[in-house]
């Protein structure tokens, strides 16, 4: 079972019921520790290399930030429930979002990363140039 956090500022829990949230922290069986994600994906569609840059630029709660790999990117929906996001936690979710990885695709032909559809779990690949959402995950977290 997949259960999810709201986080102040400053890394503190908060109420489920909480507004203005820019973090969430994600616990799950399968997981040795948590992980915590941004509650808001990347402003506009971004190439790859672009969604890149942008989750490395992120200053929330002053920690450092990074695009999650595809494993990671799995934990965000919970396949229990439909939709798989809940708004709630993660605002500017409507639905229909795929979100990039920082896993590049090994088959060829070269240039393909792997993204995950929040609606549900699935994941694909795509061609780097196209445009899509990065949701950022905590670098080095604890």
């Amino acid at each position: 079972m997949t259960t999810y956090t709201k986080l102040g500022a400053d890394g503190t829990d908060l109420s489920a019921d909480a507004t203005g949230h820019q973090a969430v922290r994600i616990e799950h069986p399968l997981l040795a520790k948590p992980l915590i994600f941004t509650a808001y994906h990347s402003p506009k569609e971004l190439t790859y290399k672009q969604a890149m840059k942008w989750a490395e630029s992120l200053d929330i709660n002053g920690w450092a930030w990074r695009a999650p790999t595809v494993e990671e990117s799995f934990f965000l929906p919970d396949r229990a429930k439909y939709p798989a996001i809940d708004p709630s936690f993660f605002p500017d979710f409507a639905g229909y979002e795929w979100n990039w990885t920082s896993t590049l695709d090994a088959s060829p032909p070269s240039g393909y990363a792997w993204m995950v559809y929040l609606g549900d779990g699935y994941s694909g690949r795509a061609h780097q140039g196209y445009h899509d959402f990065v949701r950022a995950v905590r670098a080095g977290q604890f």
